[in-house]
């Protein structure tokens, strides 16, 4: 059987909090450059969605395959064109259903972290133009 064929310019993503109101990131092995130099290297945990697949299916999916965490999507919280990286990009705000991780994230050659942190160190970790809506969800 081949890979399943993924739509490459859709990409999900999801804003997960804990009980203790820190947000789950990542930080990838390979950084992206977009226009005007923005480097992604911190993001939120997410990943290209494959031919029918639901949105919803596809950030949980993305998130367990890259954290290990079994998270709940709860309503999309924003949906656009990335101005840096051109990708189409739906932020999700998802809750956990474990507190610890489920699994081992499936992969490691991608994720050079995975960590927690205070919503406030969000705007620091992420270095490329962050949605003004999912930029409201973290206040």
């Amino acid at each position: 059987m081949g890979k399943t064929e993924e739509v490459k310019d859709f990409i999900n993503l999801g804003v997960v909090f804990n009980k203790k109101s820190e947000i789950l990131m990542i930080r990838r092995v390979k950084k992206e450059t977009g226009k005007n130099g923005a480097v992604l290297e911190w993001a939120f945990p997410g990943g290209k969605q494959r031919l029918g697949e639901k949105r919803s299916e596809c950030v949980k999916r993305e998130v367990l395959d890259e954290t290990g965490y079994d998270i709940e999507p709860a309503k999309e919280i924003s949906l656009r064109v990335h101005p840096q990286f051109m990708v189409f990009v739906v932020y999700h705000l998802c809750r956990l259903n474990s507190e610890k991780p489920v699994q081992r994230p499936k992969e490691p050659h991608e994720i050079a972290d995975i960590k927690w942190v205070k919503k406030e160190e969000v705007k620091n970790l992420i270095t490329s133009n962050l949605d003004e809506k999912v930029a409201k969800e973290l206040k």
